[in-house]
């Protein structure tokens, strides 16, 4: 018995040897970083290397010093805190699962996976449908502010996002709540102006502006008034220091300023998306969560991640830096926890999708379902 106790033990003396040696707890991850650091890798590269080999940390202060000592930067920091909770993935209910986010300063992004995939028939979205030329939007023959005409002119319908923004006709506007129109099918949609200073032009076409609109102007095209959209339009152009004499939001999109500030975000943030099975993201700002978008499928996700990425970086260019925290697991849960009190009340109700209005102390949102039910998007706002 003593014998056999002695070979128990010996057993685990070596299996701790080698889980030392093999640095399980992660100081060979730290060391690997401390050696591209002295080589002057570049820390958006070290980011990159980190995203793509899943490294993950268990960092103590001393680490954090020698890694400072190293070069490291707050970010690049942020970024290895992050990974070393062992948070992530997780469930985040029945349905989805949340993966270990991408960060650039205060800003980061969760990729969001479906554990199981859901058929909800092909969609295309308004991009695609113009790019294939079967859209066809344009102004009631009595022009208003708050209603266009928007036919699809193909067989495939088309998928429509709340905060969509169309160039052209007497003013810009941005779709109101998300719409589906099927093949053939010609719809009056609500929208709203984004375009403060005009109310004229040749023509009363529009086609899409390729972007979707930041936080602060979704919520309010859902939620709120048209004054306040046109007070959510001045102040993204004032905190971004962009100047349009019609008031459009379309000055923002078009500015090279925009492009330049944003581009850093940009591309640090798009090496940790690059998986093609995400149907969402979620977006923390100043290490608060903020803003959620998912979707019913990979498929359609895809065609409107860069769209809804650059939003996400407006806002974040747009606000300032005040915390390099990163929320984790527990952050995340709670948010969705309030989902469970969340009050209900139907937005619009078209033909083939019906918008409801989710509202709790700390959120308000909008979820789309089809006529059977299923989801189509759901997205969310900290108020």
């Amino acid at each position: 018995m003593v014998r056999k106790m002695g070979v128990l033990l010996g057993i685990m003396a070596i299996g701790l040897c080698l889980v030392g040696c093999l640095g399980i707890t992660g100081s060979e991850n730290i060391n690997d970083i401390i050696t591209l650091l002295k080589a002057k890798v570049g820390q958006e590269v070290i980011k990159e290397h980190i995203a793509n080999k899943g490294m993950s940390f268990d960092l103590s202060t001393q680490d954090i010093v020698k890694l400072k000592k190293a070069g490291a930067s707050d970010d690049l920091l942020s970024c290895m805190i992050g990974k070393a909770t062992g948070d992530f993935p997780f469930e985040l209910d029945q349905d989805f699962v949340v993966q270990s986010p991408t960060t650039h300063e205060h800003l980061a992004i969760y990729p969001v996976f479906r554990k199981t995939s859901l058929d909800i028939g092909d969609y295309i979205t308004l991009d695609q449908a113009q790019k294939n030329k079967v859209v066809i939007i344009s102004e009631l023959s009595s022009a208003s502010v708050p209603a266009v005409l928007i036919k699809n002119t193909g067989v495939i319908p088309i998928y429509i996002m709340a905060g969509e923004i169309i160039i052209g006709g007497k003013q810009d506007r941005m779709v109101s709540f998300d719409i589906l129109i099927p093949g053939g099918k010609e719809v009056r949609v609500e929208v709203r102006c984004v375009e403060h200073g005009r109310w004229h032009g040749k023509s009363i076409k529009f086609m899409s502006g390729g972007a979707v609109g930041s936080k602060g102007v979704r919520s309010a095209l859902q939620f709120k008034e048209q004054h306040d959209v046109w007070n959510e339009v001045s102040k993204k152009c004032a905190q971004i220091d962009v100047a349009s004499q019609s008031g459009t939001y379309g000055a923002i999109l078009s500015s090279e300023e925009v492009e330049k500030r944003s581009k850093p975000f940009l591309d640090a943030i798009k090496q940790g998306l690059k998986d093609d099975r995400m149907v969402g993201m979620i977006m923390a700002l100043n290490g608060e969560i903020v803003c959620v978008d998912i979707f019913a499928n990979p498929k359609f996700f895809a065609e409107v991640k860069d769209k809804l990425l650059k939003a996400y970086v407006l806002d974040a260019i747009s606000t300032e830096e005040t915390s390099t925290k990163i929320p984790g697991k527990q952050e995340i849960l709670a948010f969705f926890d309030e989902l469970k009190h969340a009050k209900t009340a139907e937005l619009k109700k078209y033909d083939e999708n019906c918008n409801t209005e989710l509202e709790s102390d700390m959120l308000i949102g909008n979820e789309s379902r089809d006529k059977d039910g299923k989801l189509q998007h759901l997205n969310l706002y900290r108020k």
